[in-house]
């Protein structure tokens, strides 16, 4: 990639574009660099999936692919693989039988318990080394964002 053209596109976006990207980014990327790699014994792509279903429990198949950005046969395969594994599961929709749900099962619960957990342990490890008052202003900082980027319908309500 042409670093010059990526620099002189990024530069012309608007300021709150470019503060929203790069606080996501830097956050999305700090998150996933707490998870643990040695336990989680699936893809990055699957392990986001497994995140998205068990954050959204019956949701339909093509409603997971849409948020995650992937296509439907791709999220198909993947979801095959993590049923195999006892990750996730396939249920029917009783009211319209063509409509696929997917759950967590017992071993993607888990492993999702067990990674957000370490996750907050970091994330709390982290922050331990701002004052309090930096901690509070934080909070109230991020709780302002998240309503403001709801209301663009970034975050849900």
């Amino acid at each position: 990639m042409d670093n010059d053209f990526y620099h002189s596109e990024w530069d012309q976006l608007p300021e709150n574009v470019k503060v929203t990207a790069q606080l996501f980014g830097t956050l999305a990327q700090t998150i996933f660099s707490y998870f643990n790699d040695e336990t989680i014994k699936i893809s990055p792509l699957n392990f986001m999936i497994l995140m998205d279903i068990t954050s959204n429990p019956g949701t339909s198949m093509s409603e997971s692919a849409e948020r995650i950005g992937i296509s439907k046969p791709q999220l198909s395969r993947s979801v095959s693989k993590l049923e195999v594994l006892h990750m996730i599961k396939r249920v029917h929709n009783t009211e319209n039988r063509r409509n696929v749900n997917v759950y967590p099962d017992k071993e993607g619960s888990d492993l999702m318990a067990q990674q957000f957990r370490r996750v907050a342990d970091r994330l709390d490890e982290t922050f331990s080394i701002l004052s309090p008052e930096d901690r509070s202003r934080l909070v109230s900082l991020m709780t302002e964002s998240l309503e403001i980027l709801s209301k663009a319908g970034i975050v849900p309500k």
